[in-house]
């Protein structure tokens, strides 16, 4: 499942899955969260919790999040989705061993050529000449990640990896530069808005005022079609164990 924490990104990415945005309002409160993670905890949930956005690392209290879903739910995984622009700020080392809370936390840096767009988008800068610079410092970026996380002992596709909207071999052309890396593949959706609503992933997404819903797909999401507050969980988490027994997942 999805829970998306905050409404605000710095980037502006065409195509956003997440239909995120600098203008984009909405913070998750941490007592809400504690609930949905209290909630799951109860329907003794183990399977992928995805920590997203907008950028996740823009919510203040995400450290805290992320111990405490660690160690609420040990037999979950949990998975950090960002975009990485605050690799390299002055903080940022301090930052990644606070985010990588529990052995069942993954960081996920997203990486591709649509990232590179919405961040050049979100800037001053233009033209090809500009998507080159920022492709060229996000790379660096991706480097002293990668190097950052081997030296903390993090196992590559266990503690940390890059997602990327393509193929493996688009994935592995792309990221050439930084060797052999774990990749988690993403389907790209040229319009996110007409995602299909299919189940064994659903989630809760936050309106601008910060009230979460809860939406039994993804697909669900850009039509509006929560079945409801925190509450309906429970409902939503039937509903995805009942389709996966079916298909035999």
């Amino acid at each position: 499942m999805t829970v998306r924490i905050i409404g605000r990104c710095n980037f502006r990415c065409p195509a956003c899955s997440t239909f995120s945005s600098p203008e984009r309002e909405g913070i998750l409160r941490i007592d809400h969260f504690r609930q949905i993670v209290q909630t799951l905890a109860r329907e003794d949930f183990q399977g992928v919790v995805n920590l997203s956005g907008g950028e996740p690392t823009l919510h203040p209290k995400l450290a805290t999040m992320i111990r405490y879903v660690s160690e609420t739910l040990p037999r979950a995984r949990i998975i950090v989705f960002t975009n990485g622009s605050w690799i390299g700020q002055p903080w940022w080392r301090r930052k990644l061993e606070s985010l990588m809370a529990g052995p069942n936390v993954l960081i996920r840096f997203s990486l591709d050529r649509q990232h590179a767009e919405g961040a050049l988008k979100a800037s001053a800068r233009s033209g090809q000449d500009g998507l080159r610079e920022i492709e060229r410092v996000r790379f660096e970026q991706a480097r002293a990640f990668q190097d950052a996380c081997v030296s903390l002992g993090a196992e590559p596709g266990v503690r940390f990896d890059f997602a990327f909207k393509g193929t493996m071999d688009e994935a592995r052309a792309y990221m050439a530069s930084l060797g052999t890396p774990p990749v988690y593949l993403i389907t790209f959706q040229k319009k996110p808005a007409q995602r299909t609503k299919k189940f064994g992933y659903f989630a809760i997404d936050i309106d601008s005022r910060g009230r979460a819903s809860v939406y039994p797909t993804l697909g669900h999401i850009p039509r509006g079609e929560a079945i409801g507050g925190i509450e309906e969980l429970p409902t939503a988490l039937r509903m995805n164990r009942s389709f996966l027994k079916l298909a035999g997942e």
